[in-house]
């Protein structure tokens, strides 16, 4: 793009989408070639498991007896029966209680768009947001299309975020740091202590902030995988309590706004509905923003939505995630074996961040300047550089991550199988061969 040509400097600033377009690509790729030559694709985070049929009938049924209501104009913050229908799931899921008629708001575009609406409501110009990384790569992108800036943070897959390091990267500028309960592609789960501790840094600056007049920190607690915790859940952040220096004690639903989703959990991605549970005055400015970006979500996948958020689809949601966990067994179990490879059991969620940097040297050896590029050439095994999670971070530890690839577990067991078997095939023959080709 040519910036003379007066496109926008926040969209020059930022990068290409290394998931979306993919399948296409690969498609190309594989274009003529027979079934056991075509490259495998473990890159894009989605499951392979269908949708429960209930989903899709609630949506047909409704078609059938309120047409008017499925074309028509859709409230802003979503259908009423919807955000009572989220209330009741955060509560069995959370113990969290929030009122559907101004702490809940339905987004489209995903949890993407809760994202979008809950930037929109409260970054200016100038503000800094906390990323620790490795993480979900559009954060920081999604950042500075608001004009604030993403601040980037290393955080190891065993400890995530620390508070020495939350604390030494908060200023005046701060306005939101970024925070989850599943992160994407490490695994890393935060257990109610490590979040105990980083509300209480976060309460002791607020505290500090608001005495002064200054707007407070607040945190965006970001779930899309919430349905992939499936032992020793923490308590969500909104629902902490931090203990203050002088002994007060600091909630921290004020300051927090949670976004989550049906696509991972009920493999709803092309719904494209989020939504986001916050403080009321927090929601309303997010109101204000969606009326004006995108005015209300799809009135078909609310539908769809309130169907699959319904009590008894619990165990369904469950029955994925330990369907994907079994194929992720699968998958770790297959590269335990591989020579030189180092791979550590995720805590959740259905990928597998995976280090080949022991065999870095005899891969460019071969012409690769990075692991995900040997796996798709040698290997056939389509994958996601553990660089591309952290964007616009520096030295030597993201470097590093040029030599990790994220595996996407959430396919079949006989394509994962597949893929096992094609990657420690590439390595043994790397191991025996380091200047020649590996190509199956």
């Amino acid at each position: 793009m040519d910036r003379n040509r007066g496109v926008s400097d926040s969209v020059l600033s930022l990068h290409d989408s290394v998931t979306h377009g993919t399948a296409a690509r690969l498609a190309e790729l594989n274009r003529g070639l027979a079934e056991d030559e075509q490259i495998i694709d473990l890159s894009i985070g989605a499951l392979d498991a269908t949708t429960d049929e209930r989903i899709d009938r609630a949506v047909a049924d409704f078609v059938q007896s309120k047409p008017d209501v499925l074309h028509a104009f859709a409230p802003v913050r979503g259908f009423t029966f919807l955000r009572h229908t989220i209330a009741a799931r955060a509560s069995r899921l959370d113990g969290m209680d929030y009122d559907p008629e101004t702490e809940i708001i339905v987004s489209p575009g995903g949890v993407k768009g809760s994202l979008t609406i809950a930037f929109h409501a409260l970054l200016n110009p100038g503000d800094q947001v906390i990323v620790p990384v490795p993480n979900w790569p559009h954060y920081p992108d999604m950042v500075r299309l608001h004009g604030a800036m993403p601040v980037t943070v290393m955080a190891p897959t065993e400890s995530g975020l620390t508070p020495d390091a939350l604390r030494g990267h908060l200023t005046d500028h701060t306005k939101m740091v970024i925070l989850g309960d599943c992160i994407n592609p490490t695994g890393k789960v935060y257990t109610t202590a490590e979040l105990t501790e980083l509300a209480a840094v976060l309460a002791e600056h607020n505290a500090r902030r608001e005495a002064v007049g200054h707007s407070p920190v607040y945190v965006v607690f970001d779930c899309p995988y919430e349905a992939h915790v499936l032992h020793n859940r923490a308590q969500t952040f909104a629902a902490l309590e931090a203990v203050l220096p002088n002994g007060g004690r600091c909630s921290m639903r004020p300051y927090t706004v949670t976004v989550t989703g049906p696509g991972k959990t009920y493999g709803m991605h092309g719904d494209r509905i989020g939504y986001l549970c916050g403080p009321a005055d927090v929601v309303k400015a997010t109101a204000l923003a969606q009326v004006n970006l995108t005015s209300f979500a799809s009135t078909y996948g609310q539908v769809a939505t309130n169907a699959a958020l319904q009590p008894e689809m619990d165990e369904v949601a469950t029955q994925r995630a330990l369907m994907a966990r079994m194929n992720l067994e699968t998958m770790f179990g297959a590269l335990g074996s591989a020579p030189g490879l180092s791979v550590r059991r995720p805590q959740g969620g259905y990928f597998l961040f995976v280090d080949l940097s022991a065999h870095a040297d005899s891969y460019r050896g071969l012409g690769h300047d990075r692991a995900d590029q040997f796996l798709l050439a040698e290997a056939r095994v389509a994958t996601i550089s553990g660089r591309h999670f952290a964007e616009g971070a520096v030295g030597p530890a993201v470097e590093a991550l040029d030599h990790v690839v994220r595996i996407n577990c959430g396919r079949t067991t006989s394509l994962l199988t597949s893929a096992g078997h094609r990657i420690r095939t590439a390595l043994e023959r790397l191991s025996c061969c380091p200047r020649g080709s590996t190509k199956l």
